[in-house]
């Protein structure tokens, strides 16, 4: 960890471009700043925009942020905050809706501007001052992608304090149904202050909180990769499979923040002030871990003629830990299946009874239909086994 003062050479034009470290104090609150210069002064705007995080699953909070610069005629003067501009967001979603401004924000103090939003789908979004100059240079666009979530996600924000300086950081993760194969599982952070990451291997870990097979409790997984995207946005994933521990795991954020102090350069000293953050090694929140279950229903009759007595059968089958170095899919005897009907035109399924697989995985059991609708069976699941459900559709004439 590397914590302390750093400085950091700022150009002639005195901001940072796309592409480069997108930087500078915490955000106060909005205002203007009567010894600014005028919207109607200046010839080029300069834009610094990020979203973070940049990749996270849908309905996550996102911040979309940046600074604004702004620059005279003359291109020798340096670039300087765009104190108490509007900012226009816009945000294009992927797909054939129509671009649409989605909010406005003003710049503060230190030309900063810093808007939330949860999208439910990917998109791109983009600003405009408005009286920008007839130059517009920088980064003025930030793409989101929205990541599939068929789980329950949690989405937290982690802080940390140094010298008057503090840093804050979203961290965005979902649920997990383990199969026998591995699948890639993702950790998305974002950085909600002005800053970066201080170290590339700085990101969200998670540790087991059981002991199971090969693993120890406790012990901090290996991530299978560490991707920064931006300076803002990163994400952390791992290749989880049913040979990992089921249950719930603790998440953490590990590695500094670096803010900066200076970022206009106002002393003029050619530099800015930088501090690494630390982040408190402190558990975050958890994800649970569960393997993954699957239940079938099959009806003796599918298409009847008047109310008749039906046999339904079927097995639940679940996804097993059968050594340390070993996961297979096993039919579950011994194991609670619920029976639900909802018949056509209704508002849901009415519950009917429960029965139990047998001592090799399989139930039946009978039931007089009188009406068209459709048959689920549901596995519950418990703290360690992912619930399932199967579904068999009768038609009565």
């Amino acid at each position: 960890m590397i914590i302390g003062a750093r400085k950091i050479l700022v150009s002639a034009l005195g901001v940072a471009l796309g592409g480069s470290l997108l930087t500078g104090l915490p955000a106060a609150a909005a205002g203007t700043d009567a010894d600014g210069p005028s919207p109607t002064a200046y010839a080029r705007t300069w834009y610094n925009l990020a979203i973070a995080p940049a990749t996270a699953p849908a309905g996550t909070p996102v911040q979309v942020h940046g600074y604004i610069g702004i620059q005279p005629d003359t291109i020798w003067e340096r670039s300087q905050p765009g104190r108490g501009l509007p900012v226009d967001i816009y945000f294009d979603p992927s797909g054939t809706a129509p671009r649409e401004r989605v909010a406005t924000a003003v710049t503060n103090d230190d030309a900063w501007f810093a808007k939330t939003f949860s999208p439910t789908t990917s998109g791109t979004y983009d600003v405009v001052v408005a009286n920008q100059g007839s130059d517009v240079m920088g980064t003025r666009t930030a793409k989101f992608t929205r990541r599939s979530a068929s789980q329950p996600v949690r989405s937290v924000v982690v802080s940390g304090s140094k010298g008057g300086h503090t840093a804050r950081v979203r961290v965005a993760v979902q649920d997990v149904v383990t199969k026998v194969e591995p699948q890639t599982v993702y950790l998305d952070a974002g950085i909600l202050t002005p800053g970066y990451s201080a170290n590339a291997v700085a990101g969200p870990s998670m540790t087991n909180r059981r002991a199971e097979g090969r693993y120890r409790k406790g012990g901090v997984l290996t991530a299978d990769q560490d991707l920064w995207d931006t300076p803002y946005s990163g994400s952390r994933t791992y290749r989880l499979s049913a040979l990992h521990p089921a249950g719930l795991y603790d998440v953490y954020y590990e590695g500094p923040i670096r803010v900066e102090a200076d970022h206009w350069d106002i002393d003029g000293d050619g530099s800015r002030q930088s501090v690494d953050v630390p982040i408190p090694w402190k558990s975050v929140t958890t994800v649970r871990v569960r393997r993954a279950s699957s239940t079938k229903i099959s009806a003796s009759a599918t298409s009847l003629t008047g109310a008749k007595t039906i046999t339904l059968r079927g097995a639940v089958r679940k996804v097993q830990l059968v050594s340390k170095n070993k996961a297979a899919v096993r039919l579950s005897p011994n194991t609670p299946v619920k029976l639900y009907f909802d018949p056509a035109g209704a508002p849901g399924p009415e519950y009917k009874k429960t029965v139990r697989t047998n001592s090799k995985g399989y139930y039946a059991t009978t039931y007089r239909t009188t009406r068209s609708g459709t048959w689920i069976a549901k596995y519950p699941g418990t703290d360690l086994q992912a619930p399932s459900k199967g579904a068999v559709t009768v038609a009565v004439r």
